[in-house]
């Protein structure tokens, strides 16, 4: 299994360049990226236009990917191309940050017509301040990959605060790199998906599974009154 490369792809969901959360997704690559045959790959949503998902149905009747042309786009085949994935995204709102939810919400189409998201290892990484609403965060981002056939195998968190350490509460001077447990737990994130994907990886090679094609069959033709609808639509011109 050594022999076996596969690619993790990092995507931090703050609108903070350079923050909290970059850093966090940074560290689970950085420990993916010592195992052999792992290459990384990070993205940063910070300055991508991203337009939220505006449910037109022209994915889903046209049966191809969103009419916006932005970041999106060119997003989501890296995301497609990879065997695993790890989200980073602060607690805001005890979720996640619009920049990762309107992102996931663009992948309707691969969701529906063409199952490129299955089986793709994720793991998740959340940082707040105080240590509140991280289980809210995490929930969030593992729900929603179960709606993309993914599969989430780890999930992290730290803090930027003292108060969790029962101090004054006071920002750390190095943000969540200061939290030596929640790197801990965060940089097995990194190792956690890292292991899994070239597991799913070799066992893909040795005829475990599904075919491409028997994949795809799962989730395509699941929806006949879309089909009939995209007829309809076609037939009036």
């Amino acid at each position: 299994m050594k022999d076996f490369k596969v690619k993790i792809l990092g995507i931090s969901g703050t609108p903070i360049k350079g923050g909290n959360c970059d850093k966090a997704v940074h560290a689970a690559l950085d420990t993916a990226a010592q195992m052999e045959g792992v290459e990384t790959e990070f993205i940063s949503l910070a300055d991508k236009k991203i337009a939220a998902c505006i449910h037109c149905q022209y994915c889903v009747e046209n049966q191809c990917p969103c009419k916006f042309e932005d970041d999106a786009a060119w997003i989501i085949e890296k995301m497609v191309e990879a065997d695993g994935m790890i989200w980073g995204a602060p607690v805001w709102t005890h979720s996640i940050p619009p920049q990762l939810i309107n992102l996931i919400s663009r992948c309707r189409y691969y969701v529906f017509f063409t199952g490129d998201f299955r089986n793709i290892v994720l793991g998740v990484v959340t940082v707040s301040w105080m240590g509140v609403g991280e289980e809210f965060a995490l929930l969030s981002m593992e729900s929603i990959s179960g709606n993309l056939l993914m599969i989430p195998v780890a999930r992290g968190w730290g803090k930027v605060s003292t108060l969790a350490f029962g101090q004054r509460p006071a920002h750390l001077d190095n943000g969540v790199l200061d939290d030596p447990a929640g790197m801990v737990r965060i940089k097995l994130v990194g190792t956690r998906v890292a292991e899994i994907a070239k597991k799913i990886k070799y066992a893909g090679s040795a005829g475990v599974g599904l075919t491409p094609e028997e994949e795809r069959s799962i989730t395509c033709g699941k929806f006949p009154h879309w089909h009939l609808r995209r007829k309809l639509v076609l037939s009036k011109g």
